[in-house]
């Protein structure tokens, strides 16, 4: 950690998604990251979306891991250093990150974890809302 909040945070891209999109990645660029659940939703409901809540930073390495990359990892490493550094950017947890010159889209409400639901079965209901003949 640095002063005042500042960190670098080192993160590994999940893989799977188009080469060219791993190529926008590069080192000095503006990026934005926020902590997200495991399954990659956002944490946060109402009208704060990731923007609102992503820390704002600069890519001070970008490199590809030597050796065999593990199933589900694109082998890409980042550090991305911040001067908002934010209790779900710790190690082994999951994080949204990207450009900060890609488009500025809201995410859609599936992709919150919890959208002014009072309860994650309203958001998601199970079977059990079916009526039994």
């Amino acid at each position: 950690y640095g002063k005042f909040g500042r960190a670098t945070v080192t993160a590994t891209l999940f893989g799977g998604m188009d080469p060219s999109l791993y190529a926008d990645f590069k080192k000095g660029i503006s990026a934005v990251m926020n902590p997200v659940e495991n399954t990659l939703k956002h944490t946060e409901g109402g009208t704060a979306g990731p923007t609102q809540m992503a820390a704002r930073g600069k890519l001070i390495d970008v490199t590809q891991v030597p050796g065999e990359v593990p199933l589900g990892s694109s082998g890409i490493q980042i550090r991305f250093e911040t001067d908002l550094i934010t209790e779900g950017m710790r190690p082994t947890r999951v994080v949204r990150v990207r450009p900060a010159d890609w488009p500025d889209v809201h995410v859609p409400r599936e992709e919150h974890l919890s959208d002014g639901a009072s309860s994650i079965d309203e958001r998601f209901p199970t079977p059990a809302i079916f009526p039994k003949y």
